[in-house]
């Protein structure tokens, strides 16, 4: 802020018609710096006006041409750099808001400009201003069996007239070119798949959409899982393997509903271990007797002779009465 000291000169009109002037002196603060100042004075209204020009806060570049007489070097120099640091800031917010193929379409039309772009340069410049885009398994005829996707190919239809290396950017855009005239064939040979359902009409039935989550056909966990557990169901209580083979594998096997090992174990109480059959039979006492006495010893002669004299009587009644024998004797 300055202080200004002005001569105020005011003209009083009085009602006798009669005038009388005189002059005042006034003290103004101007709120700003300033470097120059104009007064008017109008005698109809009796108004004193003046006007102080100060400098701008902010400066365009026109404006510092208006008052480069005006302002220091040093202040000067300021509002130049204030300028082109904002311009900067706006390039590059600009910059912000290109997209990736813009900025690489706006680098390359620099080096055109520059002349020293190339032809590969140029292709993948004219390919990135003609985007478009085909649809893949988006309509009737190849929605069965195509996944619907989006393809973003170029419709610059002069990229094979260059001789130039397909690589990067410009390879992809080229295949999904390619891809896309592909479809157009896929189109064509998907006509007897128009009446196939798809989306939500292509339901495939399924037990879980009946029954709960928790009611599964396997062990959804444990087939997903990572560990060494086996399991044994497959072999322990499938009846297409033997019970060896059951044992082998380590499954219990049963009998009459007990294992092995308690069978034996009901056993080994029951007749002991020494390896000798216990038994109560009159009939078995009396042979393994007959077999101790008489039946383990050799037969001598005079042994055989009273079997002979005892067999002789019953040798003789038998040929008696055996009328085949009695036959043949007469003839």
């Amino acid at each position: 802020m300055t202080k200004q000291n002005i001569m105020a000169i005011v003209a009083l009109i009085t009602i006798g018609m009669t005038g009388t002037v005189y002059a005042e002196n006034v003290e103004v603060v101007v709120p700003f710096t300033s470097h120059g100042q104009t007064c008017t004075f109008d005698e109809l209204a009796v108004e004193f006006q003046c006007v102080w020009q100060g400098f701008k806060e902010v400066y365009t570049m026109e404006d510092l041409k208006e008052y480069k007489e005006l302002l220091s070097v040093e202040r000067y120099d300021q509002e130049i750099q204030k300028l082109n640091e904002q311009a900067l800031a706006e390039i590059a917010i600009e910059q912000a808001k290109l997209t990736p193929d813009e900025k690489t379409i706006q680098k390359i039309e620099k080096k055109l400009n520059k002349g020293i772009a190339t032809a590969q340069e140029s292709v993948h410049m004219n390919l990135l201003k003609e985007l478009d885009t085909c649809l893949q398994g988006s309509d009737a005829n190849t929605a069965p069996f195509q996944t619907a996707r989006e393809i973003t190919k170029s419709s610059y239809d002069k990229w094979s007239y260059n001789n130039i290396s397909y690589e990067g950017q410009v390879l992809e855009i080229v295949l999904a070119i390619e891809e896309c005239r592909a479809q157009i064939h896929v189109f064509k040979a998907g006509v007897g798949y128009q009446n196939f359902p798809t989306g939500a009409d292509d339901y495939q039935f399924s037990l879980q959409d009946v029954y709960t989550s928790d009611v599964q056909a396997v062990n959804f966990a444990d087939h997903t899982s990572t560990h060494r557990n086996i399991n044994q169901a497959l072999i322990c209580d499938n009846n297409q393997f033997a019970d060896t083979h059951k044992v082998q594998f380590g499954c219990e096997v049963l009998y009459d509903g007990k294992t092995a090992e308690q069978i034996k174990l009901e056993n080994e109480l029951r007749f002991g271990t020494d390896g000798v059959i216990e038994y109560k039979s009159q009939v078995l006492t009396d042979y393994m007797d007959f077999m101790n006495e008489y039946g383990n010893r050799q037969a001598t002669t005079d042994d055989k002779k009273v079997e002979e004299e005892i067999a002789t009587p019953i040798a003789n009644e038998w040929k008696e009465h055996n009328n085949f024998y009695q036959n043949h004797l007469e003839e």
